[in-house]
């Protein structure tokens, strides 16, 4: 009996010192971008979005998990491991483009957090406040304290199951809706659904993955509890996408109103399934919004590093990583400097900035796949054939759908 008490002691303590990393980085994929985004398709295609939701989760758990070996097992950043192998030329033009789509994502998740406030009815000079509070907090807090302040946000979307039950949707539908499409095929649906997908698998999200395993110094001696954190923190995650998008279909998509941002969203749902539940999905919009606004550019300042060779890292004072901080500092003044122009509704271009984001999946995905195969990187913890001919088949498939959802936004078939 004491023999098993410790033994699961020991494994709750290994549990708790790998715990993070893919549970933070997969929620901080529903940021206040990611809400939109289920608002806007759900509310336009109902729940045929659901149809997606088990293909991206599985694509969601095989790359933040290869993201995560090469971290534990090289003990680099995935821009370190790309920037030695293949120069400064491919790093500058690889940080170039994600830095630009996770540029739209801050400002989505700024514009969230403002809308979030004003849904409470505080006003706009509420934002920077609140901006520069979360700078403040993020450069002078510990790292565990950081952590735990993630775990906090986390919790709120909770809120999310609350709303997707007062809205009292045809469950059956639902749930049949996950397997099976529910209609016609189109462009546009195409083009949505890589939309959701480029909010959910995030090219920033391997890159914060990465970094965040190695600021947490997780050994290889830990990789199957970090394995089944990061496949657990997947399925989760998108089981408050489903609730998201369940919420809107309901009652939005079911009486045809179509939305161009979550906090619309937020006040359309009042009427069909009352006062309560639209506050409740308000609420998780300004936990979301938070989350993503600081998650999203902690992802680029570790790229920045990461890729051009600087000290960087949370775990380090702001004496030792100015650069690192200042990024992030840019970041969120900028765009919470774009979000406070009157007259501007930046969620609007929702849609297409998370589109943007699941057209360079391709790319990240290529780069993962070579170093994930390396002998001199991997060793003996290579990918499997089977995690090659999923991830390949992930960046093949989206590839397609992403040239055939562009060219019928473009062409207007």
């Amino acid at each position: 009996m004491k023999n098993t008490l410790v033994r699961f002691r020991n494994i709750i303590v290994i549990a708790m010192a790998v715990v993070g990393p893919g549970i933070i980085t997969a929620f901080a994929d529903n940021d206040a971008a990611g809400v939109a985004t289920y608002s806007v398709s759900a509310s336009i295609f109902g729940y045929r979005m659901l149809s997606i939701l088990i293909p991206i989760t599985i694509v969601l758990a095989i790359t933040q998990e290869i993201g995560a070996r090469i971290a534990i097992v090289a003990q680099k950043g995935l821009g370190d491991l790309i920037r030695e192998r293949y120069g400064i030329r491919v790093s500058v033009l690889l940080f170039a483009i994600l830095a630009s789509v996770n540029f739209f994502v801050v400002v989505q998740n700024v514009s969230g957090i403002k809308a979030g406030l004003q849904l409470f009815g505080m006003p706009p000079v509420f934002l920077p406040i609140m901006t520069a509070i979360l700078f403040f907090f993020i450069v002078l807090a510990k790292y565990p304290i950081i952590e735990r302040f993630f775990f906090v946000l986390i919790g709120f979307y909770v809120v999310y199951i609350a709303s997707a039950f007062l809205a009292k949707p045809d469950w059956g539908l639902a749930i049949r809706s996950l397997g099976i499409p529910q209609g016609d095929i189109s462009p546009a649906f195409i083009y949505t659904s890589v939309a959701v997908l480029g909010t959910i698998v995030t090219g920033w999200g391997q890159f914060f993955i990465n970094s965040y395993i190695k600021d947490k110094h997780v050994s290889v001696e830990h990789l199957a509890y970090s394995r089944w954190e990061i496949y657990i923190g997947a399925v989760i995650t998108n089981i408050f996408s489903f609730f998201m998008m369940v919420a809107v279909a309901a009652t939005l998509f079911v009486n045809r109103i179509h939305v161009a941002d979550a906090a619309s969203a937020a006040l359309s749902i009042q009427p069909f399934a009352g006062e309560f539940a639209g506050t409740l999905f308000g609420l998780g919009l300004l936990a979301a919004g938070m989350l993503g606004a600081i998650i999203v550019p902690l992802a680029t300042a570790y790229a920045f590093s990461e890729f051009f060779g600087y000290s960087g890292s949370l775990d380090e004072t702001f004496r030792k990583s100015k650069l690192f901080y200042g990024l992030f500092l840019v970041q969120i003044a900028a765009a919470t400097a774009i979000v406070l122009l009157p007259n501007i509704n930046l969620f609007r271009i929702t849609i297409a900035a998370n589109f943007l984001n699941g057209l360079v999946l391709p790319v990240i995905f290529y780069f993962l796949w070579r170093i994930a195969n390396s002998d001199s990187i991997m060793g003996t913890y290579k990918n499997t054939r089977l995690q090659n001919i999923l991830l390949v088949s992930a960046g093949v498939v989206i590839t397609i759908a992403a040239v055939f959802g562009g060219a019928g936004q473009i062409f207007g078939w």
